[in-house]
């Protein structure tokens, strides 16, 4: 097998693991009524309780506008709270409701039951699979690197 096709064969096989992933996700966030997209808010502000929105659009690769348009709905259906900060009433944060922690459980919870047959995977396979994937992000960061370095 030549080069090219080695290479896009690697990425045929990421791409075909995240789309089933995200469709694991996607079914898990449907089964309690959100969005894969509100799932993922879910789970950062889970992660990081009383973000900025500025903060949360970087973490979801949005722009400031659409994260807000997302959170907007999330308001809307108690799932977040936006709260001036005590230290700079500026700056509004973002955290879960009561309603949004219970929702972040269930689905969290939902998505780990449907991800649990990966336990098929015996542990030395799966030990072999997490160093390869970290071989190709540091490959990967390392040739970002060097194409910036180069600009």
């Amino acid at each position: 097998m030549d080069d090219q096709q080695r290479v896009l064969d690697i990425f045929k096989s990421f791409r075909e693991v995240n789309q089933a992933f995200f469709q694991g996700m996607q079914k898990a966030a449907q089964h309690h009524g959100v969005t894969p997209l509100q799932f993922m808010v879910l789970r950062i502000l889970n992660n990081c309780p009383e973000i900025r929105l500025s903060e949360l659009a970087e973490q979801l690769h949005l722009g400031n506008s659409t994260t807000s348009g997302i959170i907007d709905r999330m308001v809307k259906a108690d799932l977040v709270s936006r709260e001036r900060s005590d230290t700079d009433r500026r700056n509004v944060i973002l955290k879960l409701t009561d309603k949004g922690n219970d929702m972040w459980k269930q689905t969290h919870q939902t998505r780990l039951e449907r991800l649990a047959p990966l336990l098929e995977l015996a542990e030395e396979d799966q030990a072999h699979l997490q160093r390869i994937h970290n071989q190709i992000v540091q490959i990967l960061h390392r040739v970002r690197e060097e194409e910036t370095n180069h600009e």
